[in-house]
């Protein structure tokens, strides 16, 4: 009977070790998934003229990044539950890292892009932009002041 109890105990920690890296694979494939469907809807139903618009590849350029983070997510939380003990190459960590920072920033740069392309500048009321534009504008000034600081803690206790 204390076979089975230790035995239980083992698989239990094993389990509560793999948890976190089996939900980033989870959640990850299912973004991915999603996004990978929309790739494919916005390719097959664009028109010639909607591609060459910047709008249209800086979405591509969107999905492509997310689809890449998904990838590197999946890679390197497979890894670890798969081969625990020889995981992926640091460089692999740290473009999975890039890729999770830095594309917000992107993301905020082609919504601002679509407004734009909505509400040009030059036929739209000054008082109409500043309600429009200010709480975007505000955001992606926050993006840049947390990853400004996340670099500068990180810089402290990592290196």
């Amino acid at each position: 009977m204390a076979s089975v109890t230790g035995s239980e105990v083992a698989i239990d920690e094993f389990i509560n070790e793999i948890r976190p890296c089996f939900d980033y694979i989870l959640a990850g494939t299912a973004c991915s998934a999603s996004l990978f469907t929309l790739l494919i809807v916005l390719l097959g139903f664009s028109t010639k003229e909607s591609r060459r618009r910047v709008v249209f590849q800086l979405n591509i350029l969107a999905i492509c990044i997310a689809l890449t983070l998904g990838i590197l997510t999946g890679m390197t939380s497979g890894k670890a539950i798969v081969d625990p003990f020889n995981q992926v190459s640091t460089s692999v960590y740290i473009a999975a890292v890039v890729f999770a920072l830095y594309p917000p920033l992107l993301y905020d740069s082609i919504l601002l892009t679509r407004l734009f392309a909505l509400y040009p500048v030059s036929i739209t009321p000054l008082s109409t932009l500043v309600k429009i534009f200010a709480f975007p504008f505000c955001v992606k000034c926050t993006r840049v002041v947390v990853l400004v600081r996340f670099f500068d803690v990180a810089h402290v206790h990592c290196w």
